[in-house]
């Protein structure tokens, strides 16, 4: 009997960056021409010129949101597509050769996997050394309380533990076991992302730590992620449009309120970990 390949649609977001947009569309169809891709726009709508490129592509759909959400996007994106396995991109993140084979050949291995999340390369986000110190300090006390299925050359990949603190390093060769995905470059099987009721919708503005939350509720359910140190792409984090749109004020008052609803998922202790990111974004972003 002849095993059934898993079909695989792109979903991709984006809030008033069409040009943006434009660019990373055309670097993913030199890759996979016949990818089948969801746009989920919200705010600017296409030129006549761009529309018209849009609706020449047979393997592309596009769904227009009317209000801003990058929660409520994914989800009307994802539970409309027939696809087996969605692949969710950022819209200034631009995949490299492998990426999507990669993607699809890890839930092909296991068929319980639920979601994956592929490396990031960060184009102008760097770490002072002082930082890097600290980053490692912190995962080697935290490392004693985690399985090594959870490490990568000894740091810590996609892991959010019960104070609420997030270690990352999604930029390491190799794989390991997650419970925290980067949402820029992640995949999942639509099924069992389905039977969870999605990602939650409340959170607003920046949308940060949604990714960290759909991890938990997994967990929750004996389901986690695997990181894919293969499947690369390059996130060049523009600076302008997007969820920056808002005034810093705003913005920060967002990133309020998504981290207490990460807080409530995970439960009250997890107000340790957040007060290092609220302290940074609030003095230091």
């Amino acid at each position: 009997m002849v095993k059934k390949s898993l079909t695989v649609e792109l979903v991709i977001p984006s809030y008033n960056r069409l040009n943006i947009l434009k660019n990373t569309l055309k670097q993913v169809r030199l890759l996979y021409p016949d990818l089948k891709i969801c746009l989920g726009l919200q705010g600017e709508r296409p030129d006549p010129d761009f529309q018209a490129q849009l609706e020449n592509d047979p393997n592309l759909r596009t769904e227009i949101l009317p209000t801003p959400s990058t929660t409520v996007t994914l989800n009307h994106c994802i539970s409309s597509s027939k696809s087996d396995i969605i692949v969710c991109l950022d819209d200034d993140a631009i995949p490299c050769f492998g990426w999507l084979d990669a993607q699809k050949e890890a839930f092909e291995k296991e068929p319980g996997l639920a979601y994956t999340s592929g490396r990031e390369v960060r184009s102008t986000k760097g770490r002072t050394a002082f930082s890097e110190w600290f980053r490692i300090m912190t995962e080697w006390v935290f490392g004693l309380f985690i399985g090594r299925d959870k490490k990568l050359h000894g740091r810590i990949i996609g892991w959010i533990n019960w104070t609420g603190l997030i270690l990352a390093n999604f930029d390491q060769p190799g794989t390991c076991k997650i419970n925290s995905p980067r949402e820029c470059n992640m995949g999942i099987r639509r099924e069992l992302f389905t039977k969870l009721g999605g990602f939650n919708q409340a959170f607003r503005g920046n949308a940060w730590g949604f990714g960290a939350d759909f991890g938990l509720r997994m967990a929750r359910e004996g389901k986690y992620g695997q990181y894919l140190g293969s499947a690369i792409v390059i996130h060049h984090e523009v600076s302008k449009g997007g969820s920056r749109e808002k005034e810093k004020s705003q913005w920060f008052r967002d990133f309020v309120h998504n981290n207490k609803l990460l807080i409530n998922t995970l439960g009250p202790q997890a107000w340790i970990g957040s007060i290092p990111r609220l302290i940074k974004k609030r003095f230091f972003s």
